[in-house]
């Protein structure tokens, strides 16, 4: 059954059910109000006969004593504690047919005997010495009422026909206009599916103020993120086998020269053999980082643990120092600052950023971390080279590099940031370059306390 039968069958359930709540409650409703009145005037009636003195004396009890008080379609009669009825007036031979009872306390009843709606009430005469005497009992039939009541229900019935009726043709364009717009996600999808092209749904669908429209937008974000992610792979695809074919071919290529003059030559053969390790070299490091940056995005949802920062800019600012021999400065505001990451991807994070000062600087690289607010800021300062502005939106994308030559002399993979970046947004955190050419180059990295989830 389609999602568009189910709809139709419980919205046209769902009026009929309230449908007929509402006439049950509309009929109940007014049979009672309307009994109501017809107590209250039988009550009425009855203590106008009780101001009668003479019903305080059971041998004056007599049919032309209640007489006057008699009106179409009613009953007077008077019970004695025998329950036999000592007296009675009736204009209505089913009211005369009620049994009598006797009872000592005020009672009401409203019966319906063979179709015929009856009211009945019973009012103690007491006499003196506050002895009850005798019973009082008023009946009257709710003719009029039951016609009207009849009417009600042949018009609450109409209506719920009706609504059987015209309920399925409501619902049929109710579900009409509420799957048009699924319909047309459900279309999208399937283009997309079979052609493999990114396709967004249209304005006309997202326009909407509602769920649907909130789901459209949702759906076209998530497609613009598909989009994005399927060009950064291709991307990737296409810069990673360049990066890879390069040394491949310089490898390729003295390996030939090998074959043909390296035997007789011990010059090429060196020089050969030198080429060929550098290239490996460079191959081996060109994938290592590969692997890095796929084991960052591998584990996105890495649980993070309170971490000493100034403890772990120091053994990693004094690890690079013994490395590469280079002097390197380190400044801490706070030395019990914590922030929530994981300690192996941070010291990662640090040598990037301090790999990269050293390379392209030859002055003293400077560590700085303190707090602002909600987050902890590291920032790595080198005095070097600097980086046109026009090349710093780019640093974080893959294999970029603003000289190819002299990152390549340098060993450099054009990973390094990108990498940095993958282990920022891990850490729900904001990495930032400034640089001036010529002065130097600041990266600032923000993370946030161990008390919060998330930097904002």
């Amino acid at each position: 059954m389609s999602l568009r039968t189910r709809l139709m069958l419980l919205s046209g359930l769902w009026i009929l059910l309230i449908v007929v709540f509402f006439n049950w409650f509309i009929y109940y409703y007014i049979l009672k109000k309307t009994t109501d009145n017809e107590v209250r005037q039988l009550w009425n009636k009855a203590q106008i006969i009780l101001r009668d003195t003479e019903i305080y004396h059971p041998a004056n009890w007599n049919p032309g004593q209640l007489q006057e008080y008699l009106e179409p379609d009613s009953l007077i009669r008077i019970i004695s504690p025998d329950g036999a009825v000592r007296t009675q007036v009736s204009t209505s031979e089913e009211l005369s047919a009620h049994p009598a009872i006797y009872r000592t306390q005020y009672h009401t009843v409203v019966r319906n005997e063979l179709g015929l709606l009856i009211l009945f009430i019973q009012v103690p005469i007491v006499g003196k010495s506050n002895v009850q005497i005798g019973l009082l009992e008023l009946g009257k039939g709710l003719n009029v009422v039951a016609a009207f009541m009849e009417l009600l229900v042949a018009g609450l019935t109409m209506t719920t026909g009706s609504v059987l009726l015209f309920s399925p043709l409501v619902g049929f364009f109710y579900t009409k206009a509420l799957i048009r717009p699924i319909r047309q996600l459900l279309e999208t999808m399937r283009t997309i599916r079979s052609k493999g092209d990114f396709i967004l749904l249209s304005s006309q669908f997202t326009a909407k103020k509602d769920e649907l429209g909130e789901l459209g937008r949702t759906f076209n974000e998530m497609i613009v993120r598909l989009q994005e992610n399927d060009r950064r792979q291709k991307h990737f695809v296409a810069d990673a086998s360049h990066e890879l074919k390069t040394p491949l071919t310089v490898i390729e290529s003295y390996t030939s020269l090998l074959r043909r003059w390296g035997g007789r030559d011990p010059a090429i053969r060196q020089e050969a053999l030198n080429a060929i390790h550098s290239e490996t070299v460079r191959l081996k490091g060109l994938i290592d980082a590969l692997l890095r940056l796929a084991e960052v995005e591998r584990h996105a949802e890495t649980e993070l643990h309170p971490v000493r920062i100034a403890e772990l800019i120091r053994s990693t600012a004094e690890q690079m120092r013994r490395a590469f021999g280079r002097n390197i400065i380190v400044r801490i505001d706070a030395e019990e600052t914590e922030c929530s990451g994981d300690e192996a991807r941070l010291k990662q994070l640090l040598i990037i950023l301090l790999d990269n000062a050293i390379k392209y600087s030859q002055e003293d690289v400077i560590v700085e971390c303190g707090e602002e607010e909600r987050c902890v800021v590291i920032r790595v300062i080198d005095r070097g080279m600097g980086i046109p502005s026009g090349e710093l939106p780019l640093l974080f994308e893959r294999f970029y590099r603003v000289d190819k030559a002299r990152s390549r002399g340098t060993g450099g993979s054009g990973l390094g940031l990108a990498i940095a970046k993958q282990i920022v947004e891990l850490h729900q955190g904001l990495i930032r370059l400034d640089s001036e050419e010529g002065k130097g180059t600041t990266a600032t990295v923000k993370l946030p306390k161990s008390s919060l989830r998330a930097f904002q």
